[in-house]
């Protein structure tokens, strides 16, 4: 499978960036060239992650082939729409740093496994380097959001042009993945972004609480917010709610 290779500068990818960002803020009066230019940098800058993703991708496999046999693997480039999305949602967001426009994601049987998943990549010597890490079974987010997060910078042991991509490796349980699932889904009929934090306040609640049931059943660290319930009076409110969005 060939790959496109990067065919303008990080200045001209950060340059297309604001340009596309501008466009969409403006009311008009704009140069449709411009835009046009900015476009077609955007989409090569986009394409070019797939080399990345597919090198990771074979690394990620082998090494739940030890872990979990019957993981799911899955990769995506960020939908262009979603990148313009976040750079006019993220003020000062540059499009040439952007870390999850490539994405590998791992979804596994249980959380011992994605312990050990995760510990093998923190522990194996690559040429990438690790930019970011985010731990959000841990340290779950506001919204109920639970998975691991690496950011790796793209470089090999010789010089290639795809050499400082970067990418987001997502890991998470099978029970995390059916809540993400769930939240993506419900966001899709109700009209609203759930995902990020858009929408009505009682089904952002009922997710964040769902989460936090989750992680009791984990035995992981629970949803801010939540951790005044006990196991029992969070499975008895996410019950009562669950019933009363249904007759909604």
């Amino acid at each position: 499978m060939s790959f496109p290779i990067p065919e303008f500068s990080r200045k001209q990818v950060q340059r297309a960036g604001y340009t596309l960002v501008n466009f969409e803020e403006s009311e008009g009066d704009f140069d449709m060239d411009a835009w046009h230019d900015a476009f077609l940098v955007l989409t090569n800058w986009r394409a070019c992650h797939g080399y990345p993703i597919n090198t990771f991708q074979a690394t990620l496999r082998n090494k739940l082939k030890k872990i979990d046999p019957d993981a799911l693997v899955a990769q995506r480039l960020k939908r262009t729409p979603s990148i313009i999305n976040k750079l006019q949602r993220i003020k000062g967001m540059n499009l040439a740093r952007m870390q999850d426009i490539g994405g590998l994601r791992a979804v596994v049987n249980s959380l011992p496994q994605l312990q050990v998943l995760h510990q093998e990549y923190k522990t194996t010597i690559f040429t990438h380097t690790l930019v970011s890490e985010y731990d959000y079974v841990k340290e779950p987010k506001e919204s109920g959001y639970r998975s691991v997060h690496l950011i790796y910078r793209y470089k090999l042991r010789y010089d290639s042009p795809y050499d400082g991509l970067q990418l987001e490796l997502q890991m998470r349980t099978k029970l995390q993945h059916a809540w993400a699932t769930a939240v993506e889904t419900m966001g899709t009929f109700l009209r609203h972004s759930l995902k990020s934090s858009e929408g009505p306040d009682e089904w952002l609640n009922f997710f964040a609480l769902v989460s936090s049931a989750f992680a009791h059943s984990e035995k992981m660290p629970l949803v801010p917010g939540y951790e005044h319930l006990s196991k029992a009076e969070t499975y008895r409110k996410t019950k009562e709610d669950s019933e009363r969005l249904a007759g909604c």
